[in-house]
């Protein structure tokens, strides 16, 4: 049983939702790492995929590297740092509206991806899941309640080794989180304990084993010294 934590109570995981390319600047890297050059314009729908709930970790434990019979599956892991809202109650066919009703906490987490395995999925026309639903591939933090808060009000910032290597802000989404809630209640209905990966900045990169992440979420809403409101640490083993 895969679980988070809301304060100091436990959850159990439904589906773990992922949002691809929902931050432009993250989108026109990417595009450009393949060589594409086109302007960007926000898509007609959100881009989801979905990871098992067995991919997840918590703070404090270690991402590895997926074996095959002893043999590494890949050797190009990238770590992508983004808000997580935890879903509280079943949204079926909601509005944007009244889609914030439906989420009950917040945090930071870790959308770990193979790179090459996914590159390789793409040129093959084949699904994407073993590059992003491998064990210990999604890390989340505890959650804070998101009674009273607004998710187009945090930072997000992801340390590699002690050096910046992500930064960015919810605001800048392509998709709100209410547009992204509602979405997926009409497409594929959510349930208490579904969990949303809703994008990344840019500034993804590789890990290697060794390396240590450090992750934080602050509300911009609160005084600077309050302002940390989940945070994650993990070693790459």
């Amino acid at each position: 049983m895969s679980i988070v934590y809301l304060d100091n109570s436990e959850v159990q995981v439904s589906t773990i939702y992922g949002i691809g390319k929902n931050y432009d600047a993250h989108a026109k890297e990417m595009r450009e790492k393949l060589g594409d050059k086109s302007p960007s314009e926000k898509p007609a729908e959100p881009m989801v995929f979905s990871k098992p709930a067995s991919s997840l970790i918590q703070s404090g434990e270690a991402i590895e590297f997926p074996k095959l019979y002893g043999k590494s599956l890949s050797t190009e892991m990238h770590h992508e740092v983004e808000l997580v809202a935890l879903i509280g109650k079943d949204a079926i066919d909601v509005s944007s509206n009244d889609a914030e009703k439906y989420v009950a906490g917040f945090g930071v987490g870790l959308d770990m991806t193979l790179r090459d395995k996914q590159q390789e999925a793409k040129k093959n026309g084949a699904p994407w899941l073993v590059s992003k639903g491998f064990r210990t591939g999604a890390v989340v933090s505890k959650f804070i309640p998101a009674s009273g808060k607004s998710a187009a009000t945090f930072e997000l910032v992801l340390q590699k080794n002690g050096a910046m290597v992500q930064h960015g802000f919810t605001k800048e989404m392509l998709f709100s989180l209410n547009e992204i809630v509602s979405y997926l209640s009409h497409v594929f209905g959510l349930h208490a304990g579904d969990v949303i990966f809703t994008g990344t900045p840019e500034g993804v990169g590789a890990v290697n084993v060794g390396d240590t992440l450090d992750a934080a979420l602050y509300d911009l809403s609160l005084p600077n010294d309050r302002r940390a409101v989940a945070t994650l640490s993990v070693t790459v083993a």
